[in-house]
């Protein structure tokens, strides 16, 4: 009996390592630094630009100012100098781990500033600044001396982005290229077992090739976000970082005063870790205007690229006494489902020289319920000098 017993504990405890080895084989461990990863994108992700956000986010299609040539260089259009500022704001979140008390914060409210201007008959130019990806974690503590101290960490990542923009037109159609260069800035960066500040900035550039088609009242827009590869070292582990391509198409028609756009973002994630799914976005958007001020209607629908249990990075052959205050913290996480749909809505009002636009995206699926608010000011050099600059009827 005794042996049988023996033999069964046996069993089980090789099956309960099996088990555990087997989970963590499953478990995603990270290709990249952690919230610069796709999985986390139905926070970070800043809508750069007020009046796409209040269509559902269509922007390859749609001419515009430099905010829209963010998103596709071609559609850049203007023959005066022109400024364009935008403020935003993202009301934090509770974290996506169901035990987690802990939030997500974007504290700092902006979102792009820039000028454009005619350079050569049909050529323009712009450069903007934006941050089209920010968040903060608050907060990571590790308690030490049997919880009688502690350490707090709020892992921040933040990505600036600078982007120069040429866009030049031949008959119906007009071309551009965007050259983004970009810096990943991270600070607290979490590595169990570790007790160090680890802060990292890494530079990249981007390039982004963009056409538009016109055709009566019909337009064709294409870009490609070409990938790019990093790679990163942040004291204790080294990433071969991958950034995906993502390719953008969109169709829009005018009907008077009515306008309807339709995008497709496609972003192949999966070339970053074969644990992550490739992503379709879809966005759909309408406007009306009634003289000086326009109405705008949009949904965007934003699946979730991972879903499962994930490691944080740890620090190698780590054999501290300080590794002893780490048993108690989990280390890893759960994602749970982030689809996201987002209902927006929008608002301009044009004046003397310029425009003044408000707009809002609150996702209705609730898995991740995130709002979005961006306020921009946009306004023609010339329309400085007036004395009625801002002026309201």
């Amino acid at each position: 009996m005794k042996t049988k017993l023996r033999l069964f504990s046996l069993i089980l405890l090789l099956g309960c390592i099996t088990t555990a080895v087997f989970a963590e084989d499953e478990a995603l461990q990270f290709p990249a630094p952690q919230y610069m990863l796709p999985m986390y994108d139905h926070f970070t992700c800043n809508y750069l630009n007020a009046e796409a956000l209040g269509r559902g986010f269509t922007t390859i299609a749609m001419p515009g100012g430099l905010e829209n040539a963010v998103n596709n260089p071609a559609t850049l259009t203007g023959d005066k100098t022109a400024f364009y500022l935008q403020v935003a704001a993202k009301p934090p979140i509770n974290e996506i781990n169901e035990d987690s008390d802990q939030s997500y914060t974007a504290p700092i409210p902006f979102g792009i500033f820039g000028v454009s201007t005619k350079i050569y008959k049909n050529w323009l130019g712009a450069i903007s600044y934006n941050i089209p990806k920010s968040v903060v974690y608050d907060a990571y503590d590790i308690y030490y001396g049997q919880g009688m101290g502690f350490v707090s960490r709020n892992p921040t990542y933040y990505l600036h982005q600078f982007t120069a923009t040429l866009s030049g037109k031949t008959g119906n159609f007009k071309y551009g290229l965007n050259v983004q260069q970009q810096l990943h800035q991270f600070n607290d960066i979490i590595v169990f077992y570790t007790f160090d500040r680890v802060d990292k900035t890494y530079y990249v550039v981007r390039w982004q090739p963009g056409l538009l088609y016109t055709y009566k009242n019909y337009r064709v827009g294409l870009t490609f976000l070409a990938p790019a590869e990093k790679k990163m070292d942040i004291r204790y582990l080294e990433y071969d970082t991958k950034f995906p391509m993502k390719i953008s198409g969109g169709l829009a028609a005018d009907f008077d005063n009515n306008k309807i756009s339709l995008d497709a973002d496609w972003e192949q994630f999966s070339e970053m870790d074969s644990k992550f799914d490739d992503r379709l976005t879809l966005k759909l958007g309408m406007e009306k205007r009634l003289r000086n001020n326009t109405f705008r209607l949009g949904l965007m629908s934003m699946p979730g690229v991972f879903e499962g249990d994930y490691l944080l990075p740890q620090k190698p052959n780590a054999t501290s006494n300080d590794t002893m205050w780490w048993n108690a913290l989990n280390p890893g996480g759960t994602i749970d489902n982030t689809d996201q749909l987002y209902l927006t809505f929008g608002y301009t009002y044009y004046f003397k020289g310029g425009r003044l636009t408000l707009s809002a995206a609150r996702d209705v699926l609730n898995n991740v319920p995130t709002t979005q608010i961006a306020m921009a000011l946009a306004f023609n050099a010339e329309a400085i000098k007036g004395k009625k600059f801002l002026f309201i009827d």
